[in-house]
């Protein structure tokens, strides 16, 4: 699969879920291709379970 055209080295997204979950994404590419993606609690507890996305705030 080619690299998303466009996409900087390094650039990483950083957002939020608001509700029940209160944890963060974060996204970071490489070359156009997904690098890391990582999901992180506000609330010191594990994440367990994918948050829903209707609660995603970007």
């Amino acid at each position: 699969m080619p690299p998303a055209p466009g996409q900087d080295s390094g650039l990483t997204v950083d957002a939020g879920y608001v509700g029940p979950e209160y944890a963060g994404v974060v996204v970071l590419v490489e070359d156009g291709y997904l690098s890391l993606l990582e999901i992180y609690s506000a609330t010191g507890e594990p994440v367990i379970t994918w948050p829903d996305p209707r609660f995603l705030d970007l």
